[in-house]
C-alpha cells in the first residue's frame, strides 16, 4: 500500500506542476468524493470535495504561473505519504519568481484515493518574497 500511495503522490505532483496550466478537474479526480485539501495548516480551513479542491487550485493560478516542484525528500508509511519540496512559481504581478519550501502530508483511503492533503510552509518568507500582507496572501488562497 505504501509504495502504491507514494507513486500516486509523485504522479499527482507531476500533473500539478506542469508547463502552462494544469487540468484542475483531473487533479481533483485523485481525491475521494469527500476528500479535503488544507493549503496552510493551521491558518486555512479545509477545502472539501473535488469541485471545491479544483476551484481552490485554479484560484491559486490567478496569482502565479509556471509552478515547478522540486522534491527534496519523500516517504510513505501505511496510508500516509510525506513530501518535502520547494515550489518555484512566477507571479503574474511583475513576473517575479518566488520559491516556497513546503512540507505536505497526503492521506489515502482504502480505494487508493487521496482523502486528505495538508500543507505546511513559511508564510512570512513567502509574504516577504511577494511583497504582500497576510491579508493579501489569505485572499490568494
Amino acid at each position: 500500500m505504501s509504495e502504491a500511495n507514494h507513486a500516486r503522490v509523485l504522479a499527482f505532483l507531476d500533473a500539478f506542476h506542469v508547463a502552462g496550466t494544469p487540468d484542475f478537474t483531473a487533479l481533483a479526480s485523485h481525491f475521494s468524493a469527500d476528500g479535503y485539501y488544507q493549503p496552510l495548516v493551521p491558518a486555512t480551513e479545509r477545502i472539501t470535495g473535488r469541485k471545491a479542491i479544483a476551484a481552490a487550485l485554479e484560484k491559486q493560478y490567478q496569482t502565479y504561473y509556471e509552478c515547478v516542484c522540486e522534491i527534496h525528500a519523500s516517504a510513505a508509511m501505511g496510508r500516509f505519504v510525506f513530501t518535502e519540496r520547494t515550489d518555484h512559481v512566477t507571479l503574474h504581478a511583475g513576473d517575479r519568481k518566488v520559491g516556497s519550501r513546503v512540507c505536505a502530508v497526503f492521506e489515502f483511503n482504502e480505494a487508493g484515493e487521496i482523502a486528505g492533503w495538508r500543507e505546511y510552509w513559511d508564510t512570512g518568507d513567502v509574504m516577504k518574497q511577494m511583497g504582500i500582507s497576510a491579508e493579501d496572501l489569505a485572499a490568494a488562497m
